[in-house]
């Protein structure tokens, strides 16, 4: 007789691979269109290269090069009146086909929770107006958005249409951004990507979304050279401060660590980094970290090479200073661990959510492993509300619909020698 329980995993898998299948078929296809429409040239996506209270960068592309990269901008109290102007940069990715030119002017001197509007100088005039909002600097409740594996398909616009609605001060992405591999003759990939973007990314009072970008596998090429060269995407879109790990403060209560898995830097790199910003924020009630590949995974084998270097040289860290919680990604699952520490069961350790599952078509999670408290199959990004007393957790999923939730209360303030 044949073993049914068998069979029906047989058909799930067989199912996913189909559908998998069907998906980067679509996104291909329309990889044709999207790699010669730019449709998107000339209008701003925002990064950060330093402090999010009074620093913005914001970054557009065109065809052709300026004669001088330039916005102005201002208060959006004063209107029209936008009495400052600042310069920035402009580069180009070497090989890229279409031969596009990339700019960045960071503002820098802003107000802390302010919001500003401003407009680009293009050889056609200046554009339309944008705003954006410097993160508070005080104890006030911020709210932000985070998610990874971000393929662009209609699952990734369904979950930036409704991350949008939920007005987040910015969004993390953990990694593997748009599958393009760092590969320049897959720009179709981005190009879908970044439409995607810019139709979607913006609150419902016209309020631009900044991005907080950490490196993923599908980043790099695989090729030797400079780390420009290994994930020519990364850097040359995303200006971040030039490095795949680094630290931003988000007002009084929040320090967020984004570190880089193994795709560009190694684990053990980045200890002597991880201790000194970790003990940087010590005084803050939450430290959090961002990363692509998960120490505990819901898909992928717990004994994985990057899995397990995580464990051996940030996980003691982690413990050491109180972590509240790991975002992590890579697996195309839904989950969210028990609260550990010292690689055990604590109450009050550490949480790992993620597994990044924001765009991709998602895997069935592994059943069993001890350190999972829920998993699923859905597609999702997390809604995090921070106040001095607790983060709030909600995984929505692409209609919208929160269907999990979970709080992390403030520890006493840890200071580890």
């Amino acid at each position: 007789m044949h073993d049914t329980p068998v069979l029906e995993r047989k058909l799930v898998a067989t199912i996913r691979v189909v559908l998998c299948c069907m998906l980067f078929a679509v996104v291909t296809a329309a990889v044709a269109t999207a790699s010669t429409a730019h449709e998107y040239y000339g209008k701003p996506y925002l990064t950060w290269q330093g402090c999010p209270s009074t620093t913005m960068t914001i970054n557009f592309h065109t065809q052709q090069l300026l004669e001088s990269v330039a916005v102005v901008y201002g208060p959006k109290s004063d209107g029209e009146t936008l009495e400052h102007r600042a310069e920035g940069v402009s580069r180009q990715i070497p090989g890229l086909a279409d031969g596009r030119h990339v700019h960045s002017v960071e503002l820098t001197g802003l107000e802390a929770g302010q919001t500003y509007c401003f407009r680009i100088e293009l050889p056609e005039g200046l554009s339309p107006a944008y705003t954006f909002r410097t993160i508070p600097e005080g104890s006030e409740p911020l709210r932000f958005a985070i998610g990874g594996d971000a393929l662009a398909t209609p699952i990734f616009e369904g979950l930036v249409k409704h991350v949008a609605k939920q007005e987040p001060l910015f969004l993390v992405i953990g990694g593997d951004l748009a599958y393009a591999n760092g590969n320049v003759k897959q720009i179709g990939r981005w190009d879908l990507w970044f439409a995607a973007w810019h139709k979607y990314g913006t609150t419902p009072e016209g309020r631009l979304i900044p991005l907080v970008m950490a490196i993923g596998n599908h980043e790099t090429n695989g090729l030797e050279g400079t780390n420009e060269a290994r994930a020519p995407f990364y850097f040359g879109f995303f200006p971040q401060g030039g490095k795949t790990f680094f630290s931003r403060q988000f007002g009084a209560n929040l320090g967020m660590i984004v570190l880089d898995s193994g795709h560009v830097a190694k684990h053990e790199t980045q200890v002597e980094f991880l201790e000194k910003h970790l003990k940087s924020f010590s005084q803050l009630p939450f430290r959090v970290a961002v990363y692509h590949v998960p120490l505990y995974p819901s898909h992928r084998p717990y004994g994985g090479k990057a899995s397990a270097a995580g464990r051996t040289h940030w996980l003691p860290l982690f413990d050491a200073h109180g972590l509240a919680i790991g975002f992590e990604h890579h697996d195309h699952t839904f989950k969210r661990t028990k609260r550990l520490k010292n690689n055990e069961l604590n109450p009050e350790g550490t949480l790992y959510v993620g597994d990044g599952s924001a765009g991709v078509v998602s895997r069935k999670p592994e059943k069993g492993r001890w350190y999972m408290e829920k998993t699923s199959s859905k597609s999702h990004v997390w809604i995090v509300d921070v106040r001095a007393d607790e983060i709030h957790l909600a995984a929505m999923s692409r209609k919208g619909e929160i269907f999990d939730e979970a709080t992390v209360e403030a520890a006493a303030v840890v200071v580890a020698e």
